[in-house]
């Protein structure tokens, strides 16, 4: 007896997870019922913050963000695969309860997730501003710590710039480092938040401008000048590690 393959009549997902391992989604204020809920941990999130060189994976660019944006980490640093994707079985282990941008992205047609994309996003603010003194912590560090600041003064201090103007990025640098040890020391939060609450750290981060930090003794003591962007610091902003 001939066997006959049946087509699917439209198309379907066939569990490739080609869209898992481009890393995890962007959070949108219809999720906030899963961060608040439990079922999508803090510590599972990360923030790209303003001015952020970032991937967009719709447009296909490298560009820094108008806007902040929330997403899910990566499993680890070496990998852009969302942490939620499981390889034994090629499926999500949150499928149930998964993201927006999972629920309505189709590979085969992608006019909906570009729709979308960018429109009512999560932010921090949205979830924080309740916890007294931390959504103050957060908008201090943003200010002291801004990418459009480091933007100008690394571009200043690759174009001749002295001392003065490496004592500066080297200021914001060592900041945002002592912060997070200072709210990891004090605070009794999980280490793993603290890439939800400041973004990723700029000791990781300012690869985009140019820039090489050395540490000694665990602390930020030097800048080194790059000839060239690596943009490798940030081209990964999906992970969160």
């Amino acid at each position: 007896m001939t066997r006959t393959r049946i087509e699917p009549s439209a198309p379907q997902c066939q569990r490739c997870g080609t869209c898992c391992k481009k890393g995890g989604p962007a959070l949108h204020k219809k999720d906030r019922v899963l961060v608040e809920s439990g079922r999508l941990p803090l510590t599972d999130l990360f923030t790209i913050r303003r001015g952020e060189l970032a991937r967009d994976n719709v447009r296909g660019t490298l560009q820094p963000l108008d806007t902040e944006i929330v997403k899910i980490k990566a499993r680890e640093a070496a990998s852009w695969t969302c942490r939620y994707y499981s390889d034994h079985d090629s499926a999500c282990r949150i499928y149930s309860t998964r993201p927006l941008e999972c629920r309505v992205l189709q590979c085969w047609d992608t006019r909906e997730i570009e729709r979308l994309y960018s429109v009512g996003r999560l932010r921090r603010k949205d979830l924080l501003v309740p916890v007294e003194g931390l959504w103050d912590l957060i908008v201090d560090h943003d200010r002291r710590c801004s990418y459009e600041s480091l933007h100008r003064l690394t571009r200043r201090l690759k174009s001749g710039g002295g001392e003065a103007d490496a004592g500066k990025v080297l200021e914001v640098i060592q900041y945002d480092a002592e912060l997070r040890d200072l709210v990891n020391e004090r605070g009794n939060l999980d280490p793993e938040m603290l890439d939800f609450l400041f973004g990723r750290p700029l000791t990781r981060t300012v690869g985009q401008f140019g820039i090489r930090v050395e540490c000694e003794n665990g602390k930020v003591v030097r800048l080194v000048v790059e000839r060239s962007v690596d943009t490798g610091g940030v081209g990964n902003p999906k992970t969160g590690q």
